[in-house]
C-alpha cells in the first residue's frame, strides 16, 4: 500500500523567510513556486524548492535486499511482513483450497513489483482502445503507447527486439533472463509444431505464439519500481517516506468534499498528515477502493450499514473487480530426473557473475499467447496465454541444501489462462475496522464463457505437452492423480472432466483490477474520470492499477507503470504550469489544457482526444528524435546509470514524524 500526500503541512522559519525576502522580494518563502522571477543566485530558488513536497506513506516496510534474485520470485508471499495474503471468498473454484482462491499482494515499497514474476507484457492495442471507446477518452493504443516508451530502457533492441515498438534510455531496465533451461526453448518449439509462428517479442509486431518473455530486471537483478523510481530521488528535499504506516482514511474539510490529508496508524497510535494540494491513492486493487470505503466514500448503503459517515455516494467503488483466471496442470517428465536447480555451484556462479539459474525464474520467464477458438474474428485479439512453471533455483526461506540426485522425476505446470473474463465480482468491507481485510468477491467462472475459454485453452495446453520433441524428448505426461476425483486424463478430455479439474485445480493469477474504474460521471460504476481524479471529490487521485476498466490481455505489471507515467504527468502539468510547454502537448503536438496532459476539456468537463491529424505518431521511424527520455541527463529522477548497479539507498532515514511539520 503506497499513498502520497503532496504539498504536507508546508512551514517556513523566519530565517528562511529573510533569505527569501533578501533574494527575491517576497514576503515568504512558501510563495517561491508563485515567484519564476526570482533570479537563479536565491539560494532558495533551487529545483528541490520550485517542486512539490511529497510525503510517501506505505504500510509495510523496505523492500528486502534478498527479494532482487530473481529465484526467489516467491520468497515473500505468505509472510506477514511483506503479503497482505488475502483469500477471496468461498468460491466454486480453488476446491483444491478449500474454495477459497489466495491473492498474494506486496506488502513493502514496490509494491507487487517486489513478489511477481517480473515480466514485461503490454497487453494489446484493442485493450486500451476499448478503453476509450467505452468511456476513458484519451486512453487509446495512441495515447498510452508514448507512456510505456518513456518508462522502458531495453536492452535487447537489435537482437529479436525492434526499435520501432520499444526504447532505451528509461529508469526500467528491460531484457531477457541470462538463464533459461532448454527445456523452455523446447516448450516453443512444440508450439512451432502445433503451427504457432516463431515470436521474440509478443510486445511488437506479433501478438501471438510461444517466447521466452523479457522482463524487468537488470543483468540478473529483479528491477521494483521503488528500486527505479523512488530511490534515484530518495535525496531530494522535497520527497519524504513514512515506512510501516498503515492509511486508515482520508480526510476530508468540513463542509465541503475536499480531501485535505490522511489518517494512520504507526506503532499503535493514530496519526493525521495535511495536504495542502492533493492526496494520491496508489494502494493497488484492494486497498486504494477500500481505504475510499472507510473513508466514506462509496456506495450509500453499504457505509450506512457499517456507520461509516458519507462523504460522496459513490456506488462503483470496489465493483467491477475481476482478474485473470484459468486451471493449473501437473506434467511429469519421465526422462528427466528432480535434481535440485540450487546448489553450491549455481550459488557462487551467481554471486560472481549474475548467471546461472539463480539469475532467473526457471520456467517462468516462458510464456505464450494465443487465439481460443471462441477468440474474436480476425485474431487479432488473442484471449488465452499460458504460464509455466519448474526448473525453479530457489526455495522459501531462502536457504541453499546440497542433495544428490534425486530418483524422483521432474514435475512442471502449465496454467493456462483466460484473458479476457467477463464475470465481474466486488469488494466491500468486512467491518469498519481498517485492518480487518475486505470481503473479496470475484464471482469466478460467474459467465459461462470464462469456463469455456478455459476449457479451450486446457486442450491446448495438453496438446502442447503431447507434442513429439516433449514427448520423446522429455517424456512428458500428465501427472498421475492430478485431477483427483475428476478423473485421469487418460479417460478423455471431456466437458464434464475438464470443468471439474478447473473448478478444483482452479489457477487464479494475481492480476487483479478495476474496483476504481476510470470513466465518465454518467457511467454508474466509474470512480475516476480521465484525470484519474476520483468523481465528486476535489483533491483526490486513484492512480494504480484500480482504475483499469478491463484488465488487459497479458502480465498487469507494465500497464500499471503507464497508468502511473501517466497519472504523474497530470500531476505535474496541474501544478507546475511554468513547464507544461515541455509536456507532452508540445511534444506530440495538438493543443491541451495544462491542467489535463494531453487531453482537451469539453464544457461538461468530460476528456477528449486530440485531432488526430495533429496528434504525434508513434509509427513514424524518427519518432525517437527529441524525446527528452531518451536522454538521461533530461531525467526528472536525476536518473544515471549509478542507479543502475548501486540500489541499496537505506529509506529508513528519511524524516517520518510529520506532526511537527
Amino acid at each position: 500500500m503506497s499513498l502520497y500526500v503532496i504539498d504536507f503541512d508546508i512551514k517556513t522559519s523566519s530565517k528562511d523567510c529573510v533569505k527569501c525576502t533578501a533574494c527575491c522580494k517576497r514576503a515568504c518563502c512558501a510563495k517561491m513556486r508563485e515567484a519564476p522571477d526570482c533570479p537563479k543566485s536565491c539560494p532558495l530558488n533551487d529545483a528541490a524548492m520550485m517542486q512539490l513536497l511529497v510525503l510517501l506513506i506505505e504500510a509495510g516496510g523496505d523492500e528486502p535486499t534478498a527479494s532482487s534474485v530473481p529465484a526467489w520470485v516467491t520468497a515473500y508471499w505468505g509472510r506477514e511482513d511483506t503479503d497482505w495474503m488475502y483469500q477471496t471468498e468461498p468460491q466454486n473454484a480453488c476446491l483444491n483450497e478449500g474454495g477459497k482462491c489466495s491473492w498474494p499482494r506486496g506488502k513493502m515499497l514496490g509494491g507487487c513489483s517486489v513478489i511477481n514474476g517480473m515480466m514485461y507484457m503490454r497487453g494489446h492495442a484493442a485493450d486500451y482502445d476499448g478503453w476509450a471507446v467505452n468511456g476513458a477518452a484519451g486512453w487509446s493504443w495512441r495515447d498510452v503507447f508514448p507512456y510505456f516508451l518513456k518508462s522502458e530502457d531495453n536492452r535487447n533492441i537489435g537482437s529479436g527486439i525492434s526499435p520501432q515498438y520499444h526504447s532505451k534510455g528509461g529508469p526500467l531496465p528491460v531484457q531477457r533472463f541470462r538463464h533459461a533451461p532448454q527445456f523452455a526453448h523446447d516448450v516453443v518449439a512444440a508450439g512451432i509444431e502445433l503451427g504457432y509462428p516463431p515470436t521474440s517479442d509478443l510486445n511488437g509486431e506479433s501478438i501471438t505464439g510461444f517466447t521466452l518473455a523479457q522482463a524487468l530486471n537488470d543483468e540478473g537483478s529483479r528491477y521494483s519500481t521503488a528500486r527505479a523510481y523512488l530511490r534515484p530521488a530518495a535525496r531530494r528535499e522535497n520527497l519524504d517516506v513514512l515506512l510501516n504506516a498503515h492509511v486508515t482514511r482520508v480526510l476530508f474539510a468540513q463542509w465541503e468534499k475536499r480531501a485535505t490529508g490522511v489518517q494512520y496508524l504507526r506503532d499503535g497510535e493514530t496519526k493525521e498528515v495535511k495536504a495542502t494540494k492533493e492526496v494520491i491513492l496508489s494502494a493497488g486493487t484492494i486497498n486504494s477502493p477500500q481505504i475510499l470505503l472507510l473513508s466514506g466514500v462509496g456506495p450509500k448503503e453499504a457505509l450506512e450499514g457499517l456507520n461509516i459517515p458519507v462523504v460522496h455516494d459513490l456506488p462503483g467503488v470496489g465493483q467491477n473487480l475481476h482478474n485473470h483466471i484459468g486451471v493449473s496442470l501437473d506434467f511429469t517428465l519421465e526422462k528427466e530426473p528432480d535434481n535440485a536447480e540450487l546448489n553450491w555451484a549455481t550459488a557462487m556462479e551467481y554471486m560472481l557473475s549474475r548467471n546461472g539459474p539463480m539469475s532467473s525464474t526457471g520456467m517462468s520467464q516462458l510464456t505464450g499467447i494465443v487465439n481460443s477458438k471462441l477468440a474474436g474474428a480476425g485474431g487479432r485479439h488473442p484471449d488465452v496465454q499460458f504460464f509455466f512453471g519448474g526448473y525453479y533455483a530457489g526455495c522459501g526461506d531462502e536457504t541453499i541444501h546440497e542433495e544428490p540426485d534425486n530418483p524422483d522425476r521432474r514435475h512442471v505446470t502449465i496454467a493456462a489462462i483466460a484473458l479476457q473474463p467477463r464475470s465481474r465480482g466486488y469488494l466491500t468491507l468486512r467491518s469498519a475496522e481498517p485492518l480487518d481485510p475486505p470481503i473479496l468477491q470475484p464471482n469466478y467462472f460467474l459467465e459461462e464463457h470464462d469456463m469455456n475459454v478455459v476449457m479451450d485453452a486446457a486442450r491446448i495446453a495438453f496438446r502442447l505437452a503431447n507434442t513429439t520433441i516433449l514427448r520423446e524428448k522429455y517424456g512428458m505426461t500428465p501427472t498421475p492423480g492430478h485431477g483427483g476425483d475428476c478423473g485421469e486424463v487418460e479417460d478423455g478430455l471431456t466437458d464434464e472432466f475438464l470443468k471439474c479439474l478447473i473448478r478444483y485445480q482452479t489457477a487464479p493469477e494475481n492480476h487483479q483490477v478495476g474496483t476504481c474504474k476510470m470513466g465518465p460521471s454518467s457511467d454508474p460504476v466509474a470512480v475516476v474520470d480521465v484525470d484519474l481524479k476520483v468523481h465528486g471529490i476535489e483533491g483526490l487521485r486513484v492512480i494504480d492499477a484500480s482504475i483499469m476498466p478491463t484488465v488487459p490481455t497479458g502480465n498487469t505489471a507494465a500497464p500499471t507503470i503507464m497508468v502511473a507515467e501517466r497519472g504523474s504527468e497530470f500531476i505535474v502539468t496541474r501544478y507546475q504550469r511554468s513547464k507544461t510547454q515541455q509536456t507532452l502537448a508540445s511534444r506530440f503536438g495538438g493543443v491541451s489544457d495544462p491542467s489535463f496532459g494531453n487531453q482537451l476539456t469539453t464544457q461538461n468537463g468530460e476528456g477528449q482526444t486530440d485531432s488526430p491529424d495533429e496528434r504525434w505518431k508513434p509509427w513514424e521511424k524518427n519518432w525517437h528524435f527529441g524525446h527528452p527520455w531518451q536522454h538521461k541527463s533530461n531525467s526528472g529522477f536525476q536518473h544515471d546509470e549509478q542507479w543502475h548497479k548501486k540500489h541499496s539507498i537505506p529509506l529508513s532515514n528519511q524524516r517520518y514524524d510529520h506532526n511537527s511539520r
